[in-house]
């Protein structure tokens, strides 16, 4: 029986590979039609969300019909225990988040003048946004970052990092805040959790199915290979999921933008913070390394920690936010990003500006 499992271990672990390589090389291939220009506007942008969400839950109902078709009443069974699980481990991970991270990044509360100020910033915000203030929280981290998190048992959260303070001036903070608001206005880490359920439950059924395939547990449909295809085929739609939730996520990126824009009045000050970040992480790769190993909210991060920055206050900001707006990007890097390119969403920001006047 040891033996057995190994043997259909191994072979899994082949599956996975196989299945992971075939879809990140059709993607690649794709990559220019996939990724695209910046959203051309906010109603574009909100449409684009809005396809992408139901292609997700359209694809995933469809595709779990089709498993229960194909295997019976155990495949049904199946398709409900994946999903109750799958449901009850991102539910737990939403529920207990505010405190890991709090714990992870040394959170606290403010303390001095300056730092009260941006927390009542962050309050006044909140209520222009029409939504209850949130905490603001100080991260006792040395690289510039800010992000939004909650859960229904802590609340919403709002942090910046001490090293964001020391990087920016307070009006490209104000911005970073409202884009983080942005986040708690649109519940969209609530979504972002919410999608995680489909290629977590597309994934385990999958392995499953290979597994009970390689055990000899396929024989009363003639053949185990029929198990086999059926997970493999089930482990490259959980790893085409995984895309489109990365696909979604800079979506929402690019929401919070606006939304800080449109809250501020501001979004050359959004700009200014955008390109301060891409400069600093960009020359700094000390500041980048530091970022990316404690990377544990990368997701929420306004910027990923693996993407550029030289910033501080030597530079002129304005030059180097025009430079950067022209700046071309890859689209296979953007393909594999949490966040979309820092001259896109400056260029959407641009976009947004036009439609305030």
């Amino acid at each position: 029986m040891i033996f057995d499992l190994l043997f259909a271990h191994w072979w899994l672990l082949l599956a996975e590979i196989l299945a992971f390589a075939g879809v990140v090389a059709l993607l690649a291939m794709n990559a220019d039609r996939i990724v695209g220009d910046a959203p051309r506007s906010l109603a574009s942008l909100r449409a684009s969300m809005g396809l992408t969400l139901l292609f997700m839950i359209s694809a995933y109902v469809l595709l779990m019909v089709l498993v229960g078709r194909l295997l019976g009443a155990e495949g049904g069974s199946l398709v409900v225990l994946a999903t109750i699980l799958s449901f009850l481990f991102i539910a737990v991970q939403w529920l207990i988040s505010p405190f890991l991270i709090n714990l992870f990044y040394h959170t606290r509360p403010p303390e001095n003048a300056e730092e009260q100020f941006y927390a009542s910033e962050a309050t006044r915000l909140a209520k222009l946004s029409g939504i209850k203030p949130p905490k603001f929280v100080i991260a006792e981290v040395d690289f510039p970052n800010a992000f939004a998190y909650g859960s229904p048992l802590m609340g919403n959260y709002v942090a910046v990092t001490r090293a964001l303070l020391r990087s920016m001036t307070r009006e490209e903070i104000i911005a970073v805040i409202g884009h983080e608001v942005g986040h708690l206005k649109h519940r969209d880490v609530a979504w972002i959790l919410a999608l995680s359920i489909v290629p977590l439950a597309v994934y385990f059924i999958g392995r499953a199915l290979v597994y009970a395939g390689f055990l000899g547990s396929g024989e009363r449909r003639g053949n185990p290979l029929y198990l086999i295809a059926i997970g493999t085929a089930l482990i490259a739609a959980s790893v085409f999921f995984r895309f489109l939730i990365a696909h979604f996520n800079r979506l929402r990126e690019y929401y919070a933008d606006a939304h800080s824009a449109l809250v501020t009045g501001n979004p050359r000050a959004l700009q200014r913070a955008l390109a301060r970040l891409h400069l600093m992480y960009t020359n700094n790769r000390e500041l980048a390394e530091m970022a990316q190993e404690n990377s544990t909210a990368s997701m929420l991060f306004i910027v990923a920690p693996l993407i550029e920055i030289h910033g501080g206050f030597f530079y002129n900001i304005d030059y180097h936010v025009e430079r950067l707006k022209n700046e071309k990007t890859s689209p296979i890097e953007e393909l594999f990003a949490s966040h979309p390119p820092i001259p896109k969403r400056l260029r959407f920001l641009d976009r947004v500006a036009l439609k305030i006047g």
